[in-house]
């Protein structure tokens, strides 16, 4: 999803407090909340899985770095306000795929990007489609802000979009890929990719986890909806396709 418009300090805190709200009404009966063993596997497949991924990625994201350097101006590396553990916010890090329309490198429509988004960069779509932009998130998977696998980090400014039932999806860490990925993704809208981020919470196992990174594999090799149709804004009229 594209950049959006800063929500003021005051309705960031009021959405937080939503979501810390539904996160302690149910936070005792979820897997990853409950049991410290599945936990601390989960932590641990991160940091070994996680580190060996930056290390061989690393040349790669090199290469990367130097072709958004040479294709656009602008910043090669974004850093955005996304929504973590509990509705914490922090700062996440990826390869820039579109025009810089500011200094930073971000972009104020709110809709999803489509691959004939005229904002894209000319290698935007190829990075966004096999999820090169997003290897940054590695460095987050080692220090902890984010899992290989969860709920992938949504923007502060959709939070007042989420029904109460599915702000559940915050009560654990966001990942760099998650089980919307493999059941459709952009198959899904918005509010239905939110649901399954739910249901992933209240059914996480460790062996959910390995089943959802075995089947990412797949996904990306067949390159199954790895992109919308049309440009959606999360709590806004029906998606309709973004022309230039």
């Amino acid at each position: 999803m594209a950049g959006a418009p800063p929500l003021s300090a005051l309705d960031v805190e009021e959405q937080q407090a939503r979501v810390r709200a539904a996160v302690a009404t149910r936070a005792g009966g979820l897997p990853w909340r409950r049991s410290r063993l599945g936990a601390a596997a989960k932590r641990a497949v991160d940091l070994a899985l996680g580190s060996a991924a930056l290390g061989a990625a690393l040349p790669l994201m090199a290469a990367v770095g130097v072709a958004v350097r040479a294709t656009s101006p602008g910043p090669v590396v974004l850093r955005q306000q996304r929504v973590g553990l509990d509705g914490e916010l922090f700062t996440m890090w990826k390869f820039r795929s579109m025009r810089a329309e500011q200094p930073d490198g971000l972009v104020q429509y709110r809709g999803e990007v489509t691959r004939s988004d005229p904002r894209l960069t000319p290698i935007g779509a190829a990075l966004r489609d096999w999820r090169l932009d997003e290897l940054p998130q590695l460095f987050h998977v080692v220090s902890g802000k984010m899992s290989l696998v969860g709920p992938r980090p949504d923007l502060p400014v959709n939070l007042a979009a989420y029904r109460d039932e599915d702000l559940i999806r915050f009560a654990m860490p966001p990942g760099c890929t998650a089980w919307t990925l493999t059941r459709g993704l952009f198959e899904n809208d918005w509010a239905t990719r939110q649901a399954i981020n739910a249901e992933y919470v209240t059914q996480w196992s460790f062996w959910l986890d390995l089943k959802i990174l075995a089947g990412t594999v797949g996904v990306m090799l067949r390159q199954q909806a790895t992109a919308p149709k049309v440009s959606e804004v999360p709590g806004g009229p029906p998606a309709t396709t973004r022309r230039s």
